[in-house]
C-alpha cells in the first residue's frame, strides 16, 4: 500500500497494476538508507506489503525521505508548498480506504504544523547552546559537540559546564572540530584553525595590548595623546580620567632616554618597584631603594644592551622590565596590605561586548612594613602568600568577599572618614568601571576581534589610605582556582556567567539578533555596548548596523560617564587621518607635564564614552599605525610564563 499526491484524474483499478508493477521493479528507499538508487519520481506507487504501510510525503517536489505509518517524528518529515491539498491514500486493489485514511492523514498533517509553529516560536533560543548543537544532530548517540582544556586553571569548573551541556571533552590538542576551547597560553595555531561564528575560542590573539605591563602603560599613554587633541566645546561637563590620576607613575627599561630618565630622577626618599612585562605570580618583581641597587639595575641594563649576542638576537634577551613608583602608604585591613580582584569580560568581538564582575579581596599574611624586604608583604597574589608556613592554617584570612570588605570598611572608615555608606559597592564600584572602560577604549581599535573570541581579564585595584583607587595591572587567563571557601563561592559563578555570556551574545550576533536583554546576565554589569555605537558587519554580509538609542532593559547597568558630544566625535576627525606615531628610542611620556600634553585647557577635559550607550573613541586612522604592546620578542616570554596569571 503506498500514498502519493493527486493527479488530476483518480486512478482506476487497471491503472494502479500496471503501475504498482513498475513501482516493484524499483529498489525502495526507507529513512536511513544508504542505497545509492535515485528517489522514485512523484506519483509513482511503491509496492504492498502486508507487515506496513509505506508512505511518501511529497508536495510539488520529488520526495527524499520515507516514513513509517507510526506517528511520525518531525525531523523525519520534508515539508513544501503543493497545488493539491491533503494526502492521497491509494491502494493497489482500489481505492476505496482511501476516503477512511482521510482523517488520519490529516490529523497527522496538523501535528507537524504545530511542531513547526512551536519550534518557530522558540526561534529566540532560551537554551543558550541551541546554535552550537546545529550541525551535530547526525551525531551518534552519546557523541556531542567536543570541547577542549589547555592547562588546569578552572578545568573542573569550565569542564562541568560544558558537560552539563551535553558536550564532550576531547583531550586532542589538534582537535579543530570543537565547540569551545580554553587554553591558558595562547597558541597561534589556534587562531589559524578558527571557524568564526561556530566555535568559542578564550583569548583575543592579542590581549597583550591590556594584560603586558608595558602593551597597558603604552595604550594608556597614546589614548592620552589621542584625547587632548580633541577639543570640546565649553559647555562640556563631564571630566575624563587623566592617566596620572588612577595609574602609578612608569617608566620603560628597554627604551634608552625613559631608562636614563628613571636614573635620573630616583632618590631614596621613593621607594619603585620592578616588574618583567608579562610574568605573573610575582615572578621577578624586585624593590628599589637605593642608590645601589639603582646602580647594579642600570649596570645590568646597559650589559644586556652591550651584549652582541643580544643585538644579534634580542629575542633571547631577558623580557623587557618597567619600574613604578611603589604606593606606600595603602589602605590596611588590620594592619594587613589588600588589593581587590576584579573582572573585565569581553563576552563577544563582533559586536563588542563588554562586562564588569566582582571579585574579592586579597590580604597578606603577614603586618605591612614598607622598609620589609620580604615580598610577602607587599604583594598580595595567592603564589606569594602560599610560601609562608601559616598559610595552610590562615588561608581563610587572606581572602575577602566583597561583601565582607564593604561591611569592613563600613564600620571602621565610615564616621572617621566621611565616606557614603557601601563606599565599596557604590564609589568604588563606579571609580573601577569608570577605569576599566577607559582602559578597553584605549585598545579597543587594535584589538584582534572575530565572533567567537571571547577574553576575562583580571584586573588589580589598590585603595590607598586617602581612599584613592589605583590600578595595578591587568591579567589574562586569571586564576580560577577555589581553595577557600570565599573563592567557592565567587570564582564559579564568574566562570559559569562568562560562559553563558559567551553562548548568548555569539548566537544572537550570529542570528542578528538584538542583544538586550540577556537572558544570561546575572552579576556582570555592562560597560559598552557595541551593538548600538560601532558599525560592525555582520556574518554572512558586508549589511552594518543602524545606530539606535539602547533600549531600557532590567538588567544591571553602570552609570559611570557621560556620553561622547558630537562635536568632540567632528573635532577629533579633524585632527588627521593619522596618529603620530612616537620613536621607539624617545620617551613616550610618563607621567611627567613634558611627556603628557595637559588637556587641563580643554573645558572639562575630555569627555569619556558612556559605558552603556557606549560612546566608543572613534576607532577611524587606525588601518595605519603599529599595534601597540611589547616588542616582537616577548611574545616568546609570554608563552614560556607561568601556567596562570594574576593569581
Amino acid at each position: 500500500m503506498a500514498l502519493h499526491p493527486q493527479t488530476e484524474k483518480p486512478h482506476g483499478h487497471h491503472r494502479d497494476e500496471r503501475l504498482g508493477s513498475q513501482a516493484a521493479r524499483r529498489p525502495r528507499r526507507g529513512v536511513g538508507t544508504t542505497s545509492p538508487s535515485r528517489v522514485p519520481r512523484s506519483g509513482a506507487l511503491m509496492p504492498a506489503t502486508r507487515s506496513r504501510t509505506r508512505f511518501i510525503h511529497c508536495r510539488g517536489q520529488p520526495p527524499r525521505t520515507h516514513v513509517s505509518s507510526k506517528r511520525p517524528k518531525r525531523s523525519r518529515i520534508r515539508r513544501c508548498h503543493t497545488r493539491v491539498p491533503g494526502w492521497t491514500h491509494e491502494k493497489r486493489m482500489g481505492s476505496s480506504v482511501e476516503e477512511g485514511l482521510r482523517p488520519e492523514l490529516s490529523r497527522l498533517d496538523q501535528d507537524a504544523d504545530l511542531l513547526e509553529e512551536e519550534e518557530a516560536a522558540r526561534l529566540p533560543m532560551t537554551s543558550l547552546e541551541g546554535l552550537f548543537l546545529e550541525g551535530d544532530k547526525q551525531l551518534s548517540p552519546g557523541q556531542g559537540p567536543f570541547f577542549y582544556i589547555g592547562g588546569t586553571n578552572g578545568a573542573s569548573i569550565i569542564s562541568n559546564y560544558c558537560e552539563s551541556k551535553g558536550w564532550q571533552r576531547t583531550q586532542d590538542s589538534r582537535c579543530e572540530d570543537y565547540k569551545l576551547k580554553w587554553c591558558e597560553i595562547k597558541s597561534r595555531d589556534n587562531y589559524c584553525s578558527f571557524r568564526e561564528g561556530q566555535q568559542l575560542l578564550f583569548q583575543l590573539p592579542n590581549n597583550k595590548l591590556l594584560t603586558t605591563k608595558i602593551g597597558l602603560l603604552s595604550a594608556l599613554r597614546e589614548h592620552a595623546r589621542t584625547l587632548s587633541k580633541a577639543r570640546l566645546l565649553p559647555s562640556t561637563q563631564a571630566k575624563v580620567l587623566k592617566m596620572e590620576e588612577f595609574f602609578p607613575e612608569t617608566y620603560r627599561l628597554d627604551i634608552r632616554d625613559e631608562r636614563q630618565a628613571f636614573f635620573t630622577l630616583f632618590d631614596e626618599t621613593q621607594i619603585w618597584i620592578c616588574k618583567p612585562t608579562a610574568s605573573n605570580q610575582g615572578k621577578g618583581i624586585f624593590l628599589i631603594r637605593s642608590h645601589e641597587e639603582v646602580a647594579a639595575l642600570q649596570a645590568k641594563t646597559q650589559s644586556i644592551e652591550d651584549d652582541p649576542i643580544y643585538r644579534k638576537m634580542p629575542f633571547r634577551a631577558p623580557q623587557a622590565r618597567v619600574v613604578q613608583r611603589y604606593i606606600q602608604n595603602p589602605l590596611l585591613l588590620d594592619g594587613k596590605k589588600f588589593d581587590v580582584r576584579s573582572y573585565l569580560l569581553i563576552a563577544c568581538a563582533v559586536p563588542y561586548m563588554v562586562f564588569f564582575g566582582h571579585g574579592y579581596a586579597r590580604l597578606t599574611l603577614s603586618l605591612y612594613d614598607p622598609h620589609s624586604s620580604d615580598l610577602s608583604g607587599h604583594l598580595t597574589n595567592q603564589f606569594m602568600q602560599k610560601k609562608s608556613p601559616l598559610y595552610m592554617l590562615l588561608k581563610e584570612s587572606t581572602v575577602w568577599s566583597m561583601e565582607h570588605l564593604n561591611r569592613y570598611i563600613n564600620d571602621k572608615f565610615r564616621k572617621t572618614k566621611g565616606l557614603p555608606r557601601d563606599w565599596v559597592f557604590t564609589t568604588f564600584t563606579k571609580r573601577m568601571q569608570q577605569i576599566m572602560a577607559h582602559c578597553f577604549l584605549a585598545v579597543k581599535s587594535k584589538l584582534e576581534c572575530k565572533l567567537g573570541y571571547f577574553d576575562l581579564i583580571g584586573c588589580d585595584f589598590l585603595i590607598d589610605e586617602n581612599f584613592k583607587v589605583w590600578l595595578l595591572e591587568m591579567n589574562s587567563n586569571p586564576a580560577l582556582h577555589t581553595n577557600c571557601e570565599v573563592l567557592k563561592e565567587v570564582i564559579p559563578g564568574v566562570v559559569m556567567e562568562t560562559l553563558d555570556l559567551a553562548l548568548e551574545t555569539c548566537q544572537k550576533s550570529l542570528h542578528s539578533q538584538k542583544m538586550l536583554p540577556l537572558l544570561s546576565q546575572r552579576r556582570f554589569v555592562l560597560l559598552y555596548n557595541g551593538e548600538t555605537t560601532d558599525l560592525w558587519p555582520r556574518m554572512g554580509g558586508s549589511r552594518t548596523l543602524t545606530r539606535l538609542p539602547l533600549p531600557p532593559h532590567p538588567r544591571p547597568t553602570c552609570e559611570v560617564a557621560s556620553s561622547v558630544l558630537s562635536s568632540a566625535r567632528a573635532t577629533a576627525d579633524r585632527t588627521g587621518a593619522r596618529k603620530p606615531v612616537p620613536s621607539r628610542d624617545a620617551p613616550t611620556g610618563s607621567f611627567r607635564k613634558s611627556r603628557l600634553p595637559d588637556s587641563s585647557g580643554v573645558s572639562g577635559a575630555e569627555s569619556e564614552p558612556s559605558l552603556c550607550s557606549g560612546s566608543p573613541e572613534s576607532s577611524r586612522d587606525t588601518a595605519g599605525e603599529p599595534s601597540l604592546g611589547p616588542p616582537e620578542e616577548e611574545r616568546e616570554e609570554e608563552q614560556r610564563s607561568a601556567s596562570h596569571r594574576g593569581s
